[in-house]
């Protein structure tokens, strides 16, 4: 009997979608500019600067205080998600790979920080321990599970306190969608270890038995959380507040500008822009994230607010200045080297990542 695979160290291999070749970085910043310049185009230009002009100060760092605060929270959920499978890792190194997946998801498409954050725990410094890749993945679909509810608890609450019967109807079948596709992932957990059993049975190709390996070992990642309510409740909590944290960011950026918002439209406004960015089609929901927050605003119509001038201080906040926060962190836990030309890059071959042992 071999050695598992997750206590190998498989051949370097490169991972194409995480590189910032300059092309990539030329187009993030065209896409930028335009998105920028359209905003400032629709506050009318001068009336657009002139509100940030007033902007203040104080209450701008209390807003990023809020933003930076959900982060902090979402360090320490991972870290006791992974130590629900077993995985004792520090906070700061947790959070820190937390971050740098989160600063590749913003320099790229479709949550490709995700992969980093999976490679990086499967591979990670000599004095740390290596986490299987079927755990750390499992981490992260219970991550987006917890982030999907909250969202749709927290937007529907404050939806219906601030516009009731008005709500419209296309965003009530957002939330059934949503709420749907939650009930059939819960279902399809539950049902997947019967499943894989039969799927077991069928003629044994290596490759194949491989694969329901894996997937046992994803679907038993799985199902730790809910054996534990203690743990579960916890971390439905710190989601509730890792969420809530965009309501105040969002407040506390109108506040600043001397305009008025009521918390709990703000909440509203925040969380279906953060429904909307789920699945950002762009590098960071640019242009995507900034559309939704307009619209939801004007759907509002809170009078005296510039809606330009409040998207261009909240992504300030939530978008331009995490990517320096974010970046340091990349660079403090050494996850940089991930990002080298193809012939440097000491990533491991992640087609061997189901962590099973070989007859």
């Amino acid at each position: 009997m071999q050695q598992p695979i997750h206590d190998r160290r498989g051949p370097a291999a490169p991972i194409p979608a995480l590189r910032l070749d300059a092309r990539r970085l030329a187009l993030l910043a065209a896409l930028a500019l335009a998105t920028l310049a359209l905003l400032v185009w629709a506050g009318g230009g001068r009336a657009t600067f002139a509100a940030l002009a007033g902007l203040d100060a104080r209450l701008l760092i209390l807003a990023a205080g809020a933003h930076y605060a959900g982060f902090a929270l979402r360090g320490h959920r991972w870290q006791l998600l992974l130590a629900a499978l077993g995985h004792r890792l520090g906070y700061l190194y947790t959070t820190g790979v937390l971050l740098s997946g989160w600063f590749f998801s913003a320099l790229l498409p479709a949550r490709a920080g995700d992969a980093l954050r999976v490679a990086a725990l499967r591979v990670p410094p000599p004095n740390r321990p290596a986490v299987p890749v079927a755990d750390s993945l499992g981490t992260i679909v219970l991550e987006r599970t917890l982030d999907i509810l909250a969202i749709l608890l927290l937007s529907a609450g404050f939806g219906l306190s601030v516009l009731g019967a008005r709500l419209p109807g296309w965003l009530v079948g957002v939330y059934a969608a949503a709420l749907l596709l939650l009930a059939l992932a819960g279902a399809a957990v539950v049902w997947m270890p019967a499943l894989l059993a039969r799927l077991a049975a069928w003629p044994a190709r290596p490759l194949w038995q491989r694969m329901i390996g894996f997937a046992r070992q994803l679907a038993e990642s799985l199902h730790r959380l809910p054996r534990r309510p203690g743990l579960a409740a916890l971390v439905l909590g710190e989601s509730l507040l890792i969420w809530l944290c965009d309501a105040l960011l969002l407040w506390l950026v109108v506040a600043s500008l001397g305009q008025g918002l009521p918390l709990p439209a703000a909440g509203f406004a925040a969380l279906t822009v953060d429904i909307f960015a789920a699945v950002p089609l762009t590098p960071g929901g640019m242009g995507q994230v900034e559309t939704a927050y307009a619209a939801l605003l004007a759907l509002l119509a809170q009078p005296g607010i510039a809606i330009p001038a409040a998207v261009l201080a909240t992504r300030a906040v939530s978008y331009w200045s995490f990517l320096l926060v974010s970046g340091g962190a990349v660079l403090a836990t050494g996850l940089g080297r991930w990002v080298a030309p193809p012939a440097a890059l000491p990533t491991p071959d992640l087609a061997q990542a189901p962590d099973l042992t070989q007859e």
